[in-house]
């Protein structure tokens, strides 16, 4: 028997006696059967995308397999362990099934056909122009940083430990220049690419992360910290293939950094003398006995879930529809307009973190679901065929892109976040 299919059967094997497991442990939980059905169902199409993904592209990171996390979240978020939670309306769940639905349709339709290229309207730059321009770009990046911290008073990274930090962060007033110090969340796995093109030696390529690293992790921003990670692995990836258990090992380590920056932000006087799980339980007002991952699933997940059937509600009550601004907001958002006029904060799925399924619905009800989750699904296939052909150094940010915005659906729908675009723009101009 092939080694692929030995690992398939044992992860099936896992899966089943961890089904089991889990739904034995939410049920003594006085779970109700509208609550165990649908995690259930939920969890078999999450492991049943996981496994049909890894037989078929033999990748562990493939669009399916980083959707899977969307799709058990959802299942999970029918768990209500927190007071914060509420029962989610027919059409919301339909929402849900048809989302999910159709971004796998996309993917296996991408799957099933020719793979495509956007031509660069861009004229190719030459190596060391292409590298002059990222360092440009870092330079910039620099600058920006160093105006937003005498601006704050203080480097954060300093003050490790004060909750303080963070709301000061948060407070402080940025530009749209900030996107440049976003932007050090890819920088590093572009020049990883200039050093694999023997454009830069392994030194200079260390001393550049380093001072990309720096400027992000200042900020305490769990998500630019996961595209860092992502952006690296898949460069790295992409010259020489990770073994499987490497990446869970790797994964695993995300996870705790994951959970330690979040303690960082966290912490203060008072959480010092309990653990961040009773901290994080009741600030998310649960009442079961979760432990800390299952703890971060409802305040991450289920909460959020229950606000994007409180935004799609309110929009079907108000009759709110935006006719395409949510798909728009890239081009908007450099626009000298008033935002919130265009985007009413009682339907924002991005400052209430409402899921990545509430902009489709916004924009266009039902017909915008389909369309646009269909178009999720095949552009994030068909980037993952051009990365797997090695069609070219590009793919290797835009992938990683792609699998950010997906890995990142249980929170918002950054498919439409202008930074994205701005990355994939300056991902253009820099990268053949």
């Amino acid at each position: 028997m092939k080694t692929k299919n030995i690992i398939l059967l044992s992860l099936v094997g896992l899966f089943i006696i961890a089904d089991i497991l889990l739904l034995n442990r939410y049920a003594s939980w006085d779970s109700q059967l509208d609550e165990l059905l649908p995690f259930l169902g939920f969890t078999l199409i999450a492991e049943g995308a996981i496994i049909y993904s890894m037989y078929i592209y033999e990748q562990l990171i493939n669009p399916f397999s980083i959707y899977a996390v969307f799709i058990y979240t959802a299942g999970f978020s029918f768990i209500r362990i927190s007071s914060k939670q509420q029962a989610y309306d027919f059409s919301f769940i339909l929402l849900l099934l048809v989302s999910i639905i159709c971004f796998i349709i996309g993917g296996l339709i991408a799957s099933k056909t020719f793979k495509f290229s956007i031509k660069n309207l861009f004229p190719p730059l030459t190596p060391k122009l292409s590298f002059y321009f990222l360092l440009l770009v870092l330079i910039i990046g620099m600058g920006v940083f160093v105006m937003e911290i005498r601006q704050l008073g203080y480097l954060p990274v300093l003050n490790l430990g004060n909750a303080a930090v963070y709301n000061d962060l948060n407070e402080n007033e940025v530009t749209p220049l900030h996107n440049f110090i976003v932007l050090n969340s890819v920088l590093p796995a572009m020049f990883y690419i200039n050093y694999k093109k023997k454009n830069i030696s392994f030194l200079l390529f260390l001393g550049l992360t380093f001072v990309s690293s720096f400027i992000i992790l200042n900020f305490f921003s769990r998500q630019i910290i996961i595209l860092f990670f992502f952006s690296m692995l898949i460069a790295v990836n992409y010259y020489q293939s990770i073994p499987v258990l490497r990446l869970i090992v790797i994964g695993a380590v995300v996870l705790v950094i994951f959970i330690v920056l979040g303690q960082l932000r966290n912490s203060s006087d008072d959480t010092k003398e309990t653990s961040i799980n009773e901290f994080l339980k009741e600030y998310n007002s649960v009442s079961k006995p979760t432990n800390l991952l299952e703890t971060y699933l409802s305040l991450y997940g289920g909460v959020n879930f229950s606000t994007a059937n409180k935004i799609v509600e309110q929009a079907k009550h108000d009759g709110y529809v935006s006719y395409g601004a949510y798909s728009l907001r890239p081009i908007v958002t450099v626009l000298p307009v008033n935002k919130n006029a265009i985007y009413p904060p009682i339907y924002s799925s991005y400052t209430q973190l409402g899921t990545y399924v509430t902009d489709p619905f916004l924009d266009f009800r039902w017909a915008g679901v389909v369309i646009l989750n269909l178009l999720y699904g095949y552009l994030s296939m068909n980037s993952f065929k051009n990365y797997l052909a090695r069609k070219g150094e590009y793919y290797i940010v835009e992938w990683s892109l792609f699998i950010f915005c997906i890995f990142m659906c249980s929170f918002t729908n950054f498919f439409h976040m202008f930074f994205v675009v701005f990355f994939f723009i300056i991902n253009r101009i820099a990268i053949k």
